[in-house]
């Protein structure tokens, strides 16, 4: 009920045998301890809520008769079915186009701050993370390596996998023949990781 949870690939989340209402409803029953109907008008109102057109008829529809659009925004309709503390959103734009994914963001946004919800996102996508991000966490191999508010993080990295990451970002106005710069090596192996820093054998 607390904390709620949006995947990477709604069409692998939802159960393609049950409407996307009934795996709603059961959310919202076992947490809100509703009634059936009752918790079929809050999926109603939750579906409105994140932008779905025609929300009365949409909610005894499959996940697979939905757009990658609207199944990401019917996961995030589940996800704030109960009004959470946190929403934990793991790539939640990474099979979107550009423009739906500029979409998916502002909704997010718009529901942190009309509900109160603070957001946790996971994402490689640096675009993302400076629009999104009030504080950054950045992982390497399963340990965090650098933590800083967003303005400082983008400003002065000061983690050699951090820099790295930034340096590899393209620029507008870079000549296109240009390579972008690459961090050398690969990860490690979680099972045969380095003594001391794990980023050693891959830093400058």
């Amino acid at each position: 009920k607390d904390i709620a949870l949006v995947f990477q690939e709604p069409m692998t989340s939802f159960s393609p045998v049950h409407t996307i209402g009934s795996q709603m409803v059961e959310t919202i029953r076992l947490h809100m301890k509703a009634s059936k109907a009752e918790a079929r008008d809050r999926a109603i109102e939750r579906l409105r809520l994140v932008g779905i057109p025609r929300p009365e008829g949409r909610v005894d529809e499959y996940s697979f008769q939905l757009s990658g659009g609207l199944r990401q925004r019917v996961m995030i309709a589940m996800a704030v079915a109960c009004r959470p503390d946190l929403i934990l959103a793991d790539e939640p734009t990474t099979a979107l186009d550009v423009t739906i994914q500029a979409q998916i963001l502002a909704l997010l946004e718009q529901l942190k701050r009309e509900m109160g919800t603070s957001l946790m996102l996971i994402t490689h996508d640096l675009g993302v993370v400076a629009r999104m991000a009030e504080r950054i966490i950045v992982m390497y191999a399963g340990k965090v390596v650098e933590e800083a508010t967003a303005e400082v993080l983008f400003d002065t990295p000061r983690h050699p996998y951090t820099r790295g990451l930034l340096a590899s970002l393209p620029r507008l106005g870079t000549d296109p023949a240009t390579p972008l710069p690459m961090i050398p090596g690969q990860v490690p192996s979680l099972y045969d990781l380095p003594r001391g820093c794990r980023f050693q054998d891959r830093c400058p």
